[in-house]
C-alpha cells in the first residue's frame, strides 16, 4: 500500500512550449540523434567499415547515449 504513494514523484516531466513530455522520450530522441551523428562522423573518418556487427553496434550506442543523457539531466 505504501509503495504507490512513494513512487508518485518518480516521473520526471519536462515542459516544452506549454506541453509536458516525459523525460524518457526526450532522452530517447537525444540518443537517436547522437547515434546518427556518431555514424556520420565514423563514416567521414573512414572507421565505419571496421565496426562489426553494425546491427548491434549502432543501437547499443544509441542506448548508451540515451542513458547518459538521462543520468546527466534527470537524475537527482
Amino acid at each position: 500500500m505504501v509503495l504507490p504513494i512513494i513512487l508518485t514523484g518518480c516521473s520526471p516531466v519536462s515542459e516544452i512550449g506549454g506541453a509536458y513530455f516525459p523525460a524518457w522520450l526526450l532522452c530517447m530522441l537525444a540518443g537517436l540523434l547522437g547515434a546518427l551523428a556518431s555514424r556520420a562522423i565514423l563514416i567521414r573518418a573512414g572507421l565505419d567499415p571496421w565496426i562489426r556487427p553494425r546491427v548491434l553496434a549502432y543501437p547499443s550506442l544509441g542506448v548508451a547515449i540515451t542513458l547518459l543523457v538521462h543520468l546527466l539531466f534527470f537524475s537527482k
